[in-house]
């Protein structure tokens, strides 16, 4: 495996229990995690200096992070707060790392805190029109209650491509919600059959309600310090051993011509392929992922796309358990974000708390034995935008 002499490393954790929080602000959940973070590394908020979040919803006009050094009283050598789209809180992540790696810092926080569900971002942000920052002409008079659609187009056009049934997607569902049994701070954890699923109310076909991630509120915070850093403050550090990072020439869906694929994603592929080859492994190599899918029929597509599976073997990999806890791949095993939560900015943050989980052996029921690699995947837009990560112990 390459080695970078200047690797990134993950000390500290701490999220909240995605639902909703009306009675706090933003700014008091990203306190509260924070400090949860900084407690379990071990140390102190003077040992701070790198700042980075992802956008705020309300309230702070872009000043978040000034706020928080004030109620931490840390003077960060840099800071920054991230927004691109869901991708936001991975983007925290590498742009520590990058600060780290160039030398200019030495330990770092990054954090998201979205009330999402609380202020009805989601909802009113169309308001029944179509969104202003989607391509005018193709796109935007079907935007009127988000990208929903688009995902169902990508649904159905795999669905086309490869025989899956929306009984396939329902079993994504439903792993997901077995795993968020496990997981104190999911959203939700009764327990779900294929039958609920597909009985549940459709948004936009194939999609249902229990197949969607929810707009909810949460919060959650990374401590990112240099390798020799880590070596001296923590007795479990997680390192970041390799990324990849790929955007497509689109926003939502692709409007250039008729031949680029929605049942599949170039960014996915290209981001976990530079990835894979930065950390010098495979995607056999893989013990753990989290990957980003905000509706169940792309729990199929994705690990497709990041090389677990060939195309249309997804639906037939469900069905064996081959993705559960105790499976060869194990996905999404803190929930997902249909059943873990999806507070959208927060989202890959939580992804990586629950890989750190898993890689210091601490996951509790949803532990899966023996990892040592774990892989985290998100995205902006629709799949057009994506990050991989690549995790591991020493």
């Amino acid at each position: 495996m390459s080695v970078n002499r200047k690797r990134a490393a993950i000390i500290g954790i701490g999220a909240v229990k995605v639902g909703r929080y009306p009675e706090k602000q933003e700014s008091e959940l990203a306190l509260q995690v924070i400090r949860d973070a900084l407690k379990d590394a071990q140390i102190s908020s003077r040992q701070i200096d790198g700042l980075f979040t992802t956008p705020d919803l309300q309230g702070n006009i872009g000043l978040q992070t000034n706020l928080l050094c004030e109620y931490l009283r840390i003077s960060p050598r840099s800071m920054a707060e991230i927004c691109c789209g869901a991708i936001a809180g991975g983007l925290t992540l590498k742009y520590a790392a990058d600060e780290i790696q160039a030398g200019r810092i030495k330990a770092a926080v990054c954090y998201g805190a979205v009330r999402e569900g609380s202020i009805g971002w989601f909802k009113n942000l169309s308001q029944g029109k179509g969104w202003s920052m989607i391509e005018p002409t193709a796109l935007q008079p079907y935007a009127a209650y988000g990208i929903i659609w688009a995902y169902a187009l990508s649904a159905r056009r795999y669905m086309h491509e490869t025989g899956a049934t929306e009984e396939d997607f329902a079993l994504a569902a439903v792993r997901n919600r077995k795993n968020a049994a496990g997981n104190p701070v999911a959203a939700f954890a009764k327990p779900i059959t294929v039958e609920d699923v597909l009985r549940s109310r459709c948004l936009s076909s194939p999609i249902k309600l229990l197949d969607s991630a929810a707009s909810l509120d949460g919060a959650a915070a990374v401590i990112v310090v240099s390798e020799e850093a880590a070596r001296d403050l923590s007795p479990h550090p997680v390192y970041l051993q390799g990324w990849g990072l790929h955007h497509d020439p689109s926003c939502v869906i692709p409007t250039d011509n008729c031949s680029t694929s929605i049942s599949h994603f170039k960014a996915t592929r290209e981001a976990a392929k530079e990835a894979f080859q930065k950390a010098g492994i495979r995607p056999e190599d893989v013990d753990v992922a989290e990957i980003y899918a905000p509706f169940s029929s792309h729990e199929l597509i994705i690990p497709e796309d990041i090389g677990w599976f060939q195309n249309g073997e997804m639906a037939r990999a469900l069905r064996r358990g081959e993705t559960d806890i105790t499976g060869r791949i194990p996905i999404n095993t803190d929930g997902g974000l249909t059943s873990r939560g999806h507070p959208w900015a927060a989202t890959p943050l939580y992804e990586t708390v629950n890989i750190v989980r898993q890689l210091r052996g601490t996951a509790g029921p949803i532990q899966v034995r023996g990892a040592k690699v774990g892989l985290m995947h998100c995205e902006g837009g629709m799949m057009n935008n994506g990050l991989v990560m690549i995790f591991g112990r020493d």
